[in-house]
């Protein structure tokens, strides 16, 4: 096994909040970065008369989001299988490697059709010969969706595992919403309980996010 990766975490039919809530790190990452560079690349078209098309948005914000999340580390302690590694796309598209499992970051609020044979392979969670009576495959690829309102805000992130797609169809094993990291955050305890009180330190998040589809 190569030193940037681990055993596998988690089963096609794992419960997506302990998937969401194993990658917190990354997931709040994301969140953070796409919530930035919007109104970034926003600033961008407006100050150099750039010609506002979705192919052309699209494309700034990809480049901005991977430079911000080149500059964040999701390493934790002295564990080098659990660090953040982007891959080179082409176009600048978004591909990443955390926890032993790839991930692509894409726009949309459902997850896209396979166009390409790559993507293909990339939904595909099962190996070629398995069957419904063998244990759950194993989750290997997972899909992020952000996605915009009518006015280019970004309103939207979601977590997809990916079941499997075609040039006309895509299907998942589920879909969860991620819901803005400061919505997770549990206030310290009311009343002085402490030297500490107050402390920030102390707050800590809640994982529950929104399961949007599940498997039957």
């Amino acid at each position: 096994m190569d030193a940037n990766t681990i055993p596998p975490l988690f089963t096609c039919e794992t419960d997506p909040e302990s998937v969401v809530s194993a990658l917190e790190p990354l997931l709040f990452a994301v969140y953070e970065a796409f919530e930035v560079v919007l109104p970034e690349v926003e600033q961008l078209i407006e100050r150099e008369g750039i010609e506002r098309t979705s192919a052309i948005f699209t494309h700034l914000v990809r480049c901005k989001a991977k430079a911000r999340l080149c500059a964040f580390d999701c390493q934790e302690e002295d564990d080098g299988a659990t660090s953040l590694q982007i891959e080179q796309v082409m176009l600048d598209g978004l591909a990443l490697e955390y926890r032993g499992l790839r991930f692509r970051i894409l726009k949309g609020a459902v997850l896209p059709t396979a166009q390409s044979s790559q993507r293909q392979r990339f939904y595909q969670q099962e190996l070629p010969l398995w069957s419904p009576d063998m244990p759950a495959p194993t989750l290997r690829t997972l899909v992020i969706l952000w996605d915009t309102d009518s006015t280019w805000q970004f309103s939207r992130l979601y977590l997809v595992a990916p079941k499997c797609g075609d040039a006309r169809t895509a299907e998942a094993h589920w879909q969860c919403e991620i819901k803005h990291p400061a919505e997770g955050i549990a206030p310290p305890p009311s009343g002085p309980t402490g030297p500490d009180f107050g402390d920030l330190d102390n707050v800590r998040p809640l994982s529950k996010p929104q399961v949007v589809g599940k498997r039957e």
